[in-house]
């Protein structure tokens, strides 16, 4: 087995086992926090969890007898003795594949017939944690697991070879807003953190849980923060300095957490000092060039402070960063989701003069489904029909405006619609000032303004992908 092999399996290995022990921990605390909600839903949150403390006295019970019966039994026999009870491997089974509880109940409600030292529901089988320390913060339900224990414990993950070689640990940030229910206002606002190892690892620091977004920061404790980047880490394989990449948010979140006025204001850019106006119906920035850009020292300094709200000061500027640089635009909301979806939009159901006719929009539909057989593992999914554009994901639209939309536009969109979104896919300054002579100036809102300083962020990270949201999305698709 060559290194790098050793290195994968071990890696796995240690993810698969650490995985569990953190689905497990998000979910009891959830649980508990929201227990008057889920007696309501069959399904949200119920994630079977692993075994913690002692086993029950059932089970006790039965592995003493089974020990008593089978003491003079061959060495074969013992063997077969030291295998978990079936109680213990329905857990572990339940655990491991996540299955419902409901379904647990029902399978035990089976096997109770044959086995009656079996508990009779899921609960009892997976010893659910019942009681969770839970404290108020910003108007929410808030557990805090700890930034020195959650870094070192997922640092352990990795071969100590791999972190022995490491000068600094490089991490990213994440908040966002995770809706729970669909017929509630009830959410759960992680904080999450990234080890920018290979393979990265996504795991949570703080959660708050309530009928609405926190009403300050109070929830992010940047205090235990601040003394890791400036002191480092005290790991078990020794001392190791910690760098803070970025953090990575939304629109909203990002104005949130940086007390500054929104998106949708007219000093809502957070690159640039421009004031948009107001043309009816949005705020839009048309300037493209010539644009005075922000810095770390203006930021704190607010020397704009129409940018500022005046409710206080972000608690981010307690931290050694770069309160511009290290805010990057979100690729994945601002680029995927809001530009590619929109333009696609417009193409539809836009002005006549950039509106698609109906055989096009079918013939670009056919095109797209014609690479389904074609398309690698690699990709998450399968292209769609554009008739399903309103529930396309952000995956497939970054592999619509990376990959597959250069083959599927081409011959169909006209000459300056196609030649606006070739610019726009790699992406260039230039793709704003065409998109105003497409479009015209009602197009230019924040989303698309941001492209313009969406080329210096990639050219400071070394790819897009190295700061955008992805990996802590894939993790909140799990954690719901």
């Amino acid at each position: 087995m060559s290194a790098k092999q050793k290195y994968n399996t071990l890696w796995k290995t240690a993810k698969r086992d650490q995985h569990k022990a953190d689905l497990s921990h998000v979910d009891n605390i959830v649980i508990h926090a929201s227990s008057a909600s889920l007696e309501s839903f069959s399904e949200p949150l119920q994630h079977a969890q692993p075994i913690e403390g002692p086993q029950s006295q059932s089970e006790c019970d039965v592995e003493m007898q089974g020990a008593h019966a089978n003491s003079d039994s061959d060495s074969d026999d013992a063997d077969l003795d030291d295998r978990p009870s079936l109680g213990v491997r329905l857990a572990q089974w339940a655990n491991e594949f996540q299955v419902k509880h409901n379904a647990v109940d029902g399978l035990l409600k089976i096997l109770g017939e044959h086995h009656s030292e079996l508990p009779r529901t899921a609960r009892t089988l997976l010893e659910t944690c019942e009681n969770v320390n839970l404290e108020m913060k910003s108007g929410m339900q808030y557990f805090y697991f700890g930034c020195k224990e959650q870094l070192c414990r997922h640092l352990n993950m990795y071969p100590g070879d791999v972190v022995s070689q490491l000068d600094c640990l490089d991490i990213s940030l994440n908040i966002d807003g995770l809706p729970l229910f669909k017929s509630s206002s009830q959410s759960l606002w992680p904080v999450l953190c990234k080890i920018n190892l290979a393979p990265s690892t996504v795991f949570p620091l703080a959660l708050c849980f309530g009928v609405s977004k926190p009403t300050d920061l109070d929830f992010f404790v940047v205090q235990d923060l601040r003394d890791i980047l400036l002191n480092g880490l005290q790991t078990d394989r020794g001392h190791l300095g910690v760098r803070l990449r970025c953090i990575s948010c939304d629109a909203p979140a990002k104005a949130l957490v940086k007390c500054t006025k929104q998106y949708s204001g007219y000093f809502g850019c957070d690159k640039c000092t421009q004031k948009g106006f107001w043309d009816g119906r949005r705020v839009i920035y048309p300037e493209m060039k010539n644009v005075t850009l922000r810095t770390d020292a203006s930021f704190r300094e607010q020397l704009q402070e129409k940018h500022h709200q005046s409710f206080g000061v972000s608690p981010f500027c307690m931290l050694p960063i770069d309160m511009i640089q290290q805010f990057p635009a979100d690729y994945m909301h601002q680029c995927c989701l809001g530009v590619m979806q929109k333009l696609i939009v417009l193409w539809l159901c836009g002005k006549l003069s950039t509106r698609l006719s109906s055989g096009q929009v079918r013939e670009i539909s056919s095109r797209l489904l014609g690479l389904r057989p074609f398309m690698p593992d690699l990709f998450a999914r399968k292209p769609r029909g554009l008739e399903d554009i309103d529930r396309w994901k952000a995956t497939e639209l970054r592999q619509f405006v990376l990959y597959t939309g250069k083959i599927v536009l081409k011959g169909v969109l006209s000459d300056e619609l196609y030649e606006h979104f070739m610019l726009f896919s790699v992406p260039t300054s230039s793709e704003t000032r065409t998109a105003e002579s497409c479009f015209g100036d009602e197009f230019l809102v924040y989303n698309v303004h941001s492209m313009v300083h969406l080329a210096s962020d990639a050219h400071a990270y070394c790819g897009l992908d190295e700061c955008s949201s992805f990996p802590f999305e894939n993790y909140l698709h799990q954690l719901k």
